[in-house]
């Protein structure tokens, strides 16, 4: 099992294909398996791809003093170390946009492009203040735990378009087995949801200095304390220096696995920035 050792951790890693090497940063609490749907496939003809299970989720190492998203950031440069990689694009999902995000302020000699998709505001709303609760922890004890989490794939409310969900469940039921695979238990889900809430994403994009591409489906109005991830794409175009948004039409909440159009944007936009 392949893992980086450092700093008292064991990050468990996988690498797939050949070229100038893409970090695939998920959610924190969401196993790198995810990324092996669809996104892998579409990448490693040219690029090395990278992708890892954040401290806490499925086969690398667990503290439990609770998590941050500057502490993932370092984990995930501390895994670029780890591998000898002294520069790479890095792309995020959702939470995974403000660990990419927080990688990029840390360590732009390293960040070659910053990729954002779906990502949400972090510790406050767009207007600035702090983020309402959810009710997580209610619906893990209504639902059970695999339900709630299947739960945020298995569906054409928020996560994908009505129609690709009908015409490709077999994607659907790919990502939602990858998702549930590896999960770690309420604890650790509860310790990667109040991470988020240790980064405000939009007072920290004024910092970011490095190629950024912004991704959000047209149609991503999933709420999430009071925001939504297409509101604060556009908020972040505004905010980054120099960045691209890229809205994709009739996309939900999953940007790289509801049809092809998240991937082609993204592979446009490596291409257009070789390291």
């Amino acid at each position: 099992m392949p893992t980086a050792n450092f700093d008292g951790l064991a990050l468990y890693y996988e690498q797939d294909g050949a070229g100038a090497p893409v970090l695939l940063v998920p959610p924190s609490w969401w196993p790198c398996g995810t990324w092996k749907v669809a996104v892998v496939p579409a990448l490693r003809d040219r690029y090395r791809t990278i992708i890892f299970d954040c401290r806490g989720t499925g086969r690398s190492g667990r503290s439990e003093d609770g998590y941050t998203v500057e502490q993932f950031a370092r984990d995930a440069l501390g895994l670029l170390a780890c591998l000898a990689i002294s520069r790479c694009h890095v792309v995020g999902f959702a939470l995974g946009g403000q660990i990419a995000q927080a990688m990029a302020i840390q360590a732009p000699q390293i960040v070659a492009t910053l990729t954002m998709a779906a990502t949400g505001p972090g510790n406050k709303s767009l207007s600035g203040e702090a983020r309402a609760q959810n009710r997580d922890a209610e619906e893990i004890e209504e639902s059970g735990f695999e339900t709630f989490i299947r739960s945020h794939i298995d569906n054409d409310r928020n996560a994908f378009s009505a129609e690709f969900y009908c015409t490709h469940h077999d994607v659907v039921a790919a990502l939602s087995d990858a998702l549930w695979a590896e999960q770690a238990g309420p604890k650790y889900f509860r310790y990667h949801h109040d991470a988020r809430r240790t980064w405000d994403t939009l007072a920290q994009a004024a910092h970011v200095r490095v190629p950024t591409l912004i991704l959000v489906g047209s149609d991503d109005h999933a709420s999430r304390g009071g925001s939504t991830p297409l509101a604060t794409a556009q908020r972040l175009a505004e905010l980054t220096p120099g960045a691209e948004l890229a809205l994709l039409p009739g996309i939900k909440h999953m940007t790289f696995w509801d049809g092809n159009d998240g991937i082609a944007k993204l592979r446009d936009f490596l291409a257009r920035h070789p390291i």
